[in-house]
């Protein structure tokens, strides 16, 4: 038994369900108003008998009881897995993480606790000063655990020998640094410590703040498996939950953030001075379709920061139509659109939150699309009269017009660069019109990888397993060919929670799925996806897979409407029946394609 088949075992879907919405039992299933939208009549509907949920109306979803708790709690599977893991009783192994030596974590905890005891010994008067000039009051840097290292190089060192921690351990956690005389020494001196915790609230590393403005201003710890700055927003583990309600709001600096959550702005993360990097926008995504970053108008015009905000904004784009397909019914989002703040000119959010807390919720709510912005920022200066810098404006920018996914919002951007530039938009598409990223992903080729020889899995497997759904999955990461099939798929055909998990991934990162699996993987998928790269195929040509995958794609339809199929029979069985005209229309409907599932797999040759 999965761990996950282990927490379904010892849930209730009565009791999981019945905990947040008053029911009421009606014949064999048991019916209230949705929780998930506003209804005066009831089509919400509980059956035990099958341990799943769905509701007939608006959200025309339906699930398990891990799946209500996803949905009711807004958690992401790991998440529920987790927090179920931890209500029902069960054992979770730690995968992976054992690659990682948690004494770096220990030793990083017991330097937060040397650099706070240090920063409120009469050693850190200046340093308190500091804090007390840029408006940190003492709760805030309570909360955020902010310390003081010493300046003399040697004394965090010795306190954690003293502690029972090695000096190679010491080095291999970035608290301290060997030099190439072979001398060791604390990394950080005399600057202002913030803690960085990852998401999960790990103290991963620490960055360091000069207090007189030397340079680097700013000195983080040394990149390694512990601390990876392209994975980590600064404030994350403390904004998850305020970012799900309002959105997010993503500043550069840990001052900022920290003067943000200090104002009661709850949902504000920091970016730590770089670009936004693929996991940090995944990350966000799926909790939010709300991102806005927030800018100093003075960097806004340099070439350095608009790279960036390009950057962004394809990392965003590039997973849009994958991600709007392939994220579970539970987790399905608007499409996000990132937004751009500017602060006023020569004040960054830090001064503006000081300053005038009304003042950052107005610019924060009145923040620009960014494409938008990139528009303007690109095309200040530049002669609308005159051909001169032109060219290169259109170069960059044009590429990422054509990475909109939204037909109008396109074609707005697209009249917004021609008046900046005083062309027509036709010059722009005759021009310098080249495919979009969806045009490419439908018509690129990769390489195919060898087939094997051996015979595929018994059907007869073991209940915990489903062969349609993991020989679905095996064929689609398979053979990259077969991507496009993979388009009429949704989440909801897979019932298994790894299954499902494994598909939204192969939407969101194509074929690179089946090659390794990220270390915080939820409990079960790294399992199962493992035991998918060992299956082996039948030998097939082009054709032959192709035909193999339409198959089982008609499988996994035909299965999804037979449980919608049953739990409308159950729901008819009510004396009397609760249906409306709606309802009827419903039923007739999913008839029909039930229909024309059992037509496509008769007729196919």
């Amino acid at each position: 038994m999965t761990v996950v088949d282990d927490i379904k075992a010892r849930l209730d879907i009565l009791e999981v369900v019945g905990q947040r919405v008053p029911l009421q039992r009606s014949g064999r299933s048991y019916k209230g108003n949705c929780p998930f939208h506003q209804e005066r009549t009831p089509s919400f509907h509980v059956f035990p008998e099958r341990q799943s949920w769905r509701c007939f109306g608006a959200c025309a979803t339906g699930g398990d009881a891990i799946g209500f708790v996803m949905r009711s709690e807004n958690l992401e599977f790991g998440e529920a897995i987790r927090e179920l893991a931890r209500r029902t009783g069960v054992q979770l192994q730690e995968r992976r993480e054992s690659r990682v030596d948690p004494t770096a974590y220990e030793i990083n905890e017991a330097a937060r606790a040397y650099f706070q005891r240090h920063l409120a010994s009469t050693q850190g008067a200046d340093a308190r000063a500091y804090m007390e000039g840029r408006g940190l009051d003492r709760a805030a840097a309570d909360a955020f655990q902010i310390g003081l290292a010493p300046s003399d190089g040697e004394s965090l060192r010795s306190h954690l020998i003293r502690e029972g921690f090695s000096a190679a351990q010491l080095v291999a956690a970035g608290v301290v640094r060997e030099g190439d005389d072979g001398r060791q020494r604390d990394l950080f001196r005399g600057r202002l410590m913030i803690p960085i915790r990852d998401s999960e609230g790990r103290l991963a590393g620490f960055g360091g703040r000069s207090l007189d403005d030397s340079e680097p201003k700013y000195l983080n710890s040394p990149q390694g498996e512990v601390f990876d700055k392209s994975r980590i927003l600064y404030a994350m583990d403390r904004a998850r939950d305020d970012i799900r309600k309002n959105g997010a709001v993503i500043v550069e600096g840990y001052m900022d953030a920290i003067a943000a959550h200090q104002a009661g702005f709850r949902n504000v993360v920091a970016s730590m001075g770089t670009a936004l990097t693929g996991p940090q926008v995944d990350a966000i995504r799926r909790m939010t379709s709300e991102v806005t970053m927030a800018l100093d108008q003075d960097a806004a015009g340099q070439q350095a920061t608009l790279r960036s905000l390009e950057s962004s904004w394809q990392i965003f784009q590039s997973g849009v139509a994958r991600q709007s397909r392939g994220t579970t019914v539970f987790q399905r989002r608007d499409n996000p659109e990132i937004k751009v703040a500017a602060m006023p000119p020569g004040q960054d959010p830090d001064e503006v939150i000081r300053r005038s807390p009304t003042e950052w919720s107005r610019l924060v709510d009145n923040a620009r699309p960014l494409l938008e912005f990139v528009i303007s920022a690109m095309t200040v200066g530049i002669d609308p009269d005159r051909p001169e810098g032109k060219d290169g404006v259109i170069r960059t920018v044009y590429p990422l017009i054509a990475a909109e996914q939204d037909g109008p919002r396109q074609d707005y951007y697209l009249q917004m660069l021609a008046q900046k530039l005083n062309v027509t938009r036709d010059f722009l598409i005759s021009n310098y019109s080249r495919p979009t990223v969806a045009q490419r992903q439908r018509t690129g080729q990769t390489k195919q990888q060898p087939e094997q020889q051996t015979a595929e899995t018994s059907p007869f497997a073991k209940l915990e397993h489903d062969p349609v759904e993991e020989y679905c999955l095996t064929l689609l990461m398979r053979y990259p060919d077969l991507s496009e099939y993979a388009e009429t798929l949704t989440a909801e055909h897979f019932w298994r929670h790894e299954n499902r998990e494994i598909f939204t991934g192969y939407l969101s990162c194509g074929e690179e799925v089946a090659e390794d699996a990220p270390d915080n993987a939820p409990p079960g998928v790294q399992e199962q996806l493992e035991a998918l790269r060992r299956k082996s195929l039948h030998p097939m040509d082009f054709i032959k897979r192709r035909r193999a995958m339409a198959d089982v794609i008609t499988q996994l339809e035909k299965r999804s409407l037979r449980r919608l199929k049953t739990e409308e029979q159950i729901r008819f069985s009510e004396s009397p029946p609760d249906l409306d005209t709606e309802d009827l229309q419903d039923t007739v409907a999913v008839n029909q394609r039930m229909k024309e599932a059992e037509n496509r797999s008769r007729n196919r040759p």
